[in-house]
C-alpha cells in the first residue's frame, strides 16, 4: 500500500482500503496459505513531518496443524499502528512491508488445529484425532 503524502493538508485525516495478494506481500508458505486477499484499510494523519497510520487487516489463513498435519482455515485480524518520519521531498511512503511484518507476527507460535491435538502415531502414522489405531507405541503414548 502506497501512500500518497504530498496530498495531505496538516491534520487531515485519510482512508485508504486496499485488497492486497498474498503473492503481492510474499506471504503464502509451505505451512501457511491465504485462502483469498488480505483486506487492508489505513487511516493516515499528517502532522508536521510525520505520518501517522493505523491499520487494520483482515485475512483468511488456512494453516497446516503441527502435529498431525491436517489443514485447517483460521481468521488473522490485526490492528496496528506505525510512525513514518517524513522528509521534505518524500512523496510517497510504501507501507507494505510493515503490513507483512505486522501479519507475520500474528502467527501461532505453533500452528495446531486444536488445542489438544493428538497428532499422528509414530509407528503408522494414523491421524490420532480420527481414531487410536492400536499400536504399542501410541499405547505407550496415551498413557
Amino acid at each position: 500500500m502506497k501512500i500518497d503524502t504530498s496530498r495531505f493538508k496538516e491534520n487531515e485525516i485519510k482512508i485508504f482500503e486496499e485488497s492486497l495478494l498474498p503473492a503481492q506481500a510474499d506471504l503464502n508458505t509451505s505451512e501457511v496459505k491465504y485462502c483469498d486477499t488480505i483486506t487492508l484499510t489505513t487511516e493516515a494523519k499528517k502532522e508536521l513531518q510525520v505520518l501517522h497510520t493505523k491499520t487494520h487487516v483482515r485475512a483468511c489463513v488456512e494453516y497446516i496443524c503441527s502435529r498431525c498435519c491436517t489443514p485447517y482455515a483460521d481468521v488473522i485480524e490485526k490492528d496496528f499502528d506505525i510512525v513514518y518520519p517524513l522528509e521534505q521531498s518524500q512523496q510517497y511512503i510504501d507501507i507494505t512491508n510493515d503490513i507483512r511484518e505486522e501479519i507475520i507476527l500474528n502467527y501461532p507460535v505453533k500452528f495446531l488445529c486444536q488445542a489438544l491435538c493428538k497428532g499422528l502415531c509414530p509407528q503408522c502414522g494414523e491421524n490420532l484425532n480420527k481414531r487410536n489405531c492400536g499400536c504399542q507405541t501410541t499405547t505407550q503414548l496415551t498413557e
